[in-house]
């Protein structure tokens, strides 16, 4: 079985690099006046975007002649880019109904303008009014939105959002729908989602891939996702936003005198009464990533529940108070933090003062620490301690949590707001952020950011995340110190890619178990991508 295809972007991830870049509007905008400085011409750049947008729709449709395509078109670039399509789709053999949103005399690019001149004087079927819209639609074979473009926020209105409407409308009816650049009512920068915004099966977006079209909801509204080069000339600059590759996430080779210590020694500090198997979980899912030695410490009512989850793992009693969660004594009977490469706390561990004072110790302490679950929930009253640490600090929220370490109000406002808060978050603190969720993030304290291109449904289920943290953990106890913040990337990447392949044979109702079971195929197949030269 091969690698599971990466969520939208299969056809522009490849092995030729290690990271495609992620652009923002601002960098888009910037990559054509340096294509126009350097000689091009918008009228180049628009000609070639139209080109890109009708291939596209040809290929999802599968034939040009006889194929019938509405195409509805805003005063933007986008329309310009839709009008261009229109003309080259006709001469591909296939028939092309404009529709537009404004009237003919509405102010437009010069360039957009000529290339609506161009097919109005071949004599092109055009709709100035959207009472012709649903007409259009229920001819075509395909629809394509070129309504708005990346500059473009907040839900669709007016004569664009009926369009948007119609087109949600007969999508649902079966019309394949092709986005120009980007979906319209999907934010291009966070990917956030308008109500209403257009959901498409396919996205042909040009110059590069667009951030937004990564980042959920908006990843869940693009469909698939190609990109139109838009010629040599064409340089945006070069941003900290990039997704990894399959080469860019293959683990690092290991040498052929490898020993379980060169391999990382991580230890798990995790679990109580009644939440045991976050501490088997996480500590299997550091054993499955490749950790050589692991050891958890858990409280000691529970040492011989985990014992018993993996004989791989060895387990360390703390003590325990009445209600079996960790005492604050717990302290003074840790492991020898020296000894371990990397610590992960916090699955299953409650928040009582007992898990508290661990955790500031761990913070205190470890050379490198991966904190999950409630060990970034001992700090919700006062987040800022978690700038206080000794070693490389790794935090794994997911939505609720990111708010209760200061990315905002609530879980709603502070997913809403991550591609802003999450990079800020994780310089205030001086650690590497994973804010976990669909499109998940991971940004390092010096400024470059990862998105997860892969993942889904299947990573929904409880104990997915105490495999991540273990995950994680392996993967930073086997590293440089400069190379953390990339390997936690990978990690991610890994866990994603599992959780992807466990949930194929069950229509994404994948387990925890299911994920840990995949994990090492994962890794063996992307092993296959690094460079040549680095294969053991």
């Amino acid at each position: 079985m091969s690698l599971p295809p990466l969520s939208g972007v299969a056809a522009v991830v490849q092995d030729a690099a290690d990271a495609v870049p992620l652009l923002d509007a601002a960098a888009a905008r910037a990559g054509d006046q340096a294509a126009v400085a350097a000689g091009d011409t918008w009228h180049g750049l628009m000609e070639r975007a139209g080109g890109h947008l009708a291939r596209g729709v040809l290929r999802l449709a599968g034939h040009g002649y006889g194929l019938r395509v509405a195409i509805l078109v805003g005063r933007g670039n986008n329309g310009g880019d839709g009008w261009v399509a229109a003309r080259r789709l006709t001469a591909a053999g296939a028939q092309a109904w404009v529709v537009a949103t404004h009237g003919p005399d509405a102010e437009v690019s010069d360039e957009a303008a000529d290339m609506r001149d161009r097919w109005l004087v071949a004599g092109g079927r055009v709709s100035w009014e959207l009472a012709e819209l649903d007409g259009a639609l229920a001819w075509a074979d395909v629809a394509v939105d070129a309504l708005l473009g990346t500059g473009v926020s907040g839900a669709p209105r007016g004569a664009v959002g009926q369009a948007c409407s119609a087109l949600l409308r007969a999508r649902e009816e079966g019309l394949p729908v092709v986005a120009c650049d980007v979906p319209s009512g999907v934010g291009s920068d966070d990917g956030w989602a308008s109500e209403g915004a257009v959901v498409a099966d396919l996205t042909v977006t040009f110059g590069g891939l667009k951030r937004g079209l990564l980042l959920h909801p908006g990843a869940a509204h693009a469909g698939t996702v190609t990109i139109g080069g838009l010629g040599p000339c064409y340089a945006p600059p070069a941003g900290s936003w990039s997704a990894l590759t399959a080469r860019g996430a293959a683990p690092v080779a290991l040498g052929a005198a490898a020993d379980k210590r060169q391999r990382g020694v991580v230890l798990v500090v995790a679990g109580a009464v009644g939440t045991s198997g976050a501490a088997a979980l996480c500590s299997a899912g550091a054993l499955a990533a490749g950790a050589g030695l692991v050891t958890v410490a858990v409280p000691e009512p529970v040492r011989a529940e985990v014992a018993v989850h993996h004989p791989s793992a060895m387990v360390h009693g703390l003590p325990a108070g009445d209600d079996g969660a960790l005492s604050p004594d717990a302290v003074d009977a840790l492991p020898d933090l020296a000894t371990f490469d990397a610590v992960v706390a916090g699955p299953g561990l409650g928040h009582g003062p007992g898990a508290a004072a661990v955790v500031a110790h761990l913070r205190r302490h470890a050379r490198r620490l991966v904190l999950d679950a409630d060990a970034l929930n001992v700090h919700r009253d006062d987040p800022d301690t978690l700038a206080d640490h000794a070693g490389a600090l790794v935090l794994t929220p997911h939505q609720r949590e990111l708010a209760r370490i200061g990315g905002g109000e609530d879980g709603d406002d502070a997913w809403r707001q991550r591609v802003v808060r999450v990079p800020d978050l994780a310089a205030r603190y001086g650690a590497v952020l994973v804010a976990k969720g669909p499109g998940t993030i991971v940004a390092a304290p010096d400024g470059p950011v990862w998105v997860a291109p892969n993942g889904g449904p299947a990573l929904g289920s409880g104990g997915t995340g105490d495999v991540l943290a273990g995950v994680v953990g392996a993967a930073v106890a086997s590293t440089d110190d400069d190379e953390v913040a990339r390997q936690v990337a990978r990690a991610v990447w890994w866990h994603a890619a599992a959780g992807v392949r466990a949930g194929q044979a069950c229509d994404a109702r994948a387990t925890a178990v299911d994920l840990l079971a995949a994990l090492p195929g994962v890794l063996g197949e992307l092993a296959g991508h690094r460079p040549r030269q680095a294969r053991a």
